[in-house]
């Protein structure tokens, strides 16, 4: 389940990058700027990886760690709609809005799936 949530994000995100790095068209419709829709996108990328590593069930991480990478999850997903309501709104480039809300909803889950996991460890 862990897999099958982050795929998107770990595919989808640096196509966004990409995107805003190459073509100014889609860099003007993104709602924080060229440099800034590349910082979110960085770190909503490394937060998913993050998020799929720490949540591995075999993995023995502390539930700080969990609970903040859940927290900094439901943060990215927050940006991440926020810059898909700036695609949406611009109406050129809709197929990038489509791919941050599904980007959006995988953090969502990958942060859900973290909590959960603190929770499953045993006692200390």
């Amino acid at each position: 389940m862990i897999t099958l949530w982050a795929l998107g994000p770990v595919f989808e995100l640096p196509v966004t990058a990409m995107a805003v790095t190459t073509f100014p068209e889609v860099a003007a419709d993104a709602t924080f700027g060229s440099s800034g829709t590349q910082a979110v996108l960085a770190v909503a990328f490394v937060t998913a990886l993050l998020a799929a590593v720490v949540s591995w069930p075999a993995r023995q991480t502390s539930r700080a760690l969990r609970r903040a990478v859940a927290v900094t999850c439901w943060v990215a997903a927050g940006l991440l709609a926020a810059l898909m309501l700036g695609f949406f709104v611009g109406a050129g480039w809709v197929v990038f809005g489509v791919l941050l809300a599904h980007c959006a909803a995988a953090l969502g889950a990958l942060g859900l799936l973290a909590v959960r996991s603190a929770v499953n460890l045993p006692a200390e």
